[in-house]
């Protein structure tokens, strides 16, 4: 929990958990590019917590 805390409040991080990321290692490899920018577009729901998030990969 303290992990969550300071990541979420000081760091401004979204913990994700249990993240398939087979898709985007198939399309790194496939394009020959393993730097991205990972975007989370959580929905503006307030005094929530364990939301389900879009992540985005921007190459």
């Amino acid at each position: 929990m303290p992990m969550h805390q300071i990541a979420l409040a000081r760091l401004g991080l979204p913990p994700v958990d249990a993240a398939d990321l087979e898709a985007l290692a198939q399309r790194c490899e496939a394009s020959n590019r393993w730097s991205f920018a990972l975007v989370l577009a959580p929905p503006r729901i307030t005094g929530t917590t364990g939301l389900v998030v879009n992540p985005i990969a921007v190459f």
